[in-house]
């Protein structure tokens, strides 16, 4: 992986994902926790392809054109969000539900990011867009 992708990562690892009422972070160690009864489920946005900053108006749109796909695709899906533990950054997107990890990452390959976040059962991970690599986490819940 580049430098420039390690530094992704780490900036996915060390942010707060907040979905439907519940807000976790990544650990590196088991927690026993469970998001959303077991059910698999991904967090995906349209903003900022490939983490370039675009103007808010065009990351709007973006986030519409995936909601259009997720309603014209029938799939069940709520808002959620990723951000920065300081603040200085958030990007709002969508979990959905029942989508398979080939599903999910393809998803996210459609609208451009570097990886999403995908869970299962105990489980997260980051699956990386491109590369097809998958980094498994734990859910740990975090103040809402």
């Amino acid at each position: 992986m580049s430098e420039t992708l390690e530094n992704y990562a780490d900036v996915y690892a060390d942010a707060v994902y907040r979905a439907v009422g519940v807000a976790f972070a990544l650990s590196p160690t088991p927690t026993g926790e469970r998001l959303f009864g077991g059910r698999p489920f991904v967090l995906v946005t349209a903003y900022n392809p490939r983490s370039v900053a675009l103007p808010d108006e065009e990351n709007r749109q973006r986030n519409a054109a995936l909601e259009e796909e997720l309603q014209s695709r029938g799939l069940e899906y709520g808002p959620s969000s990723g951000a920065s533990r300081d603040g200085s950054w958030e990007e709002p997107g969508f979990v959905v539900f029942d989508l398979t990890a080939d599903e999910a990452r393809a998803l996210g390959r459609r609208y451009e990011q570097h990886a999403v976040v995908w869970g299962e059962g105990e489980r997260v991970a980051l699956l990386w867009c491109e590369d097809g690599r998958t980094e498994t986490f734990y859910p740990r819940l975090e103040a809402a």
